[in-house]
């Protein structure tokens, strides 16, 4: 929204709707969304939302962002009206920053959200690479936000590293999620960077303000240039460089090797 006001140089509306992360919910709202007949345009966060707009709105615009896999969604073909922002993650870059950060480790844990099909695919690819790893992936999967104090302590007790995907329920909930990995002294890292501002320890993949940002450039080639969503190619929001949160590193006491200094960005 601050990217897109400025770009239109103040000359802008939002109406913001919120589906709390129930499917249901943000099916209901995409059906009021469309028959607002004055919405030049629609923004997509996650793909949730995604999945539901995109039902009901076959003409106006709909940039996305935090979508894992639009190409799955079947949204994306030769006169689409959606275009933005994947933020599939870099699978095998993902692993080595667990094995650069902590060789030692065997079990890695891998939290998910059984019900969220980006978190899912992920899951699927984050397995087969550990496993290719010669590591040993534990899964544990949360129904919904009531879940997750009982899972993690488990997913604690019995792993070594957890490693959390790109996955809204857990997003929401990073803040108790660090704070089970804080009690049992274990290191949480994540695919995307607003992680640490939860008390992750790690991050490597996503920053969602950036994401944030270029998704308003694209709606500004849309809205303004006039460019037609189908010709649009979705791009990338992952980045290549890891992030750590000092604080947390010190809380749990750990010491990582000197020659990560050169790899590391320290929040």
């Amino acid at each position: 929204m601050e990217e897109l006001t400025a770009l239109l140089s103040n000359s802008v509306e939002y109406v913001i709707h919120n589906a709390q992360g129930s499917p249901a919910q943000a099916q209901a709202l995409a059906g009021q969304m469309h028959t607002q007949k004055e919405y030049a345009a629609f923004f997509a966060i996650a793909t949730p939302a995604t999945q539901a707009l995109s039902t009901v709105e076959k003409k106006r615009p709909i940039i996305l962002a935090a979508v894992t896999n639009p190409l799955a969604l079947g949204v994306m073909h030769s006169t689409t009206n959606v275009c933005g922002i994947t933020d599939m993650v870099n699978i095998p870059a993902t692993i080595r920053m667990v094995t650069n950060l902590f060789p030692r480790a065997k079990k890695i844990g891998l939290i998910y959200t059984s019900g969220e099909t980006n978190s899912l695919i992920l899951v699927k690819k984050l397995h087969e690479e550990l496993a290719l790893q010669k590591l040993t992936p534990l899964e544990f999967a949360i129904n919904n936000e009531s879940d997750i104090h009982a899972i993690m302590e488990k997913a604690y007790r019995e792993s070594d590293v957890i490693l959390v995907s790109t996955d809204n329920t857990l997003a929401s909930a990073i803040l108790l999620v660090a704070s089970i990995a804080l009690k049992h002294k274990k290191p949480l890292l994540t695919t995307f960077i607003t992680a640490l501002e939860g008390g992750a320890l790690a991050a490597r993949g996503v920053d969602y303000t950036l994401s944030g940002k270029e998704a308003a450039r694209i709606a500004y080639s849309v809205l303004k240039d006039g460019k037609k969503t189908y010709k649009i190619p979705l791009l990338p929001g992952e980045g290549t460089a890891i992030y750590l949160n000092k604080k947390t590193l010190t809380n749990l006491g750990i010491t990582l090797s000197e020659s990560l200094k050169d790899i590391m960005i320290s929040k």
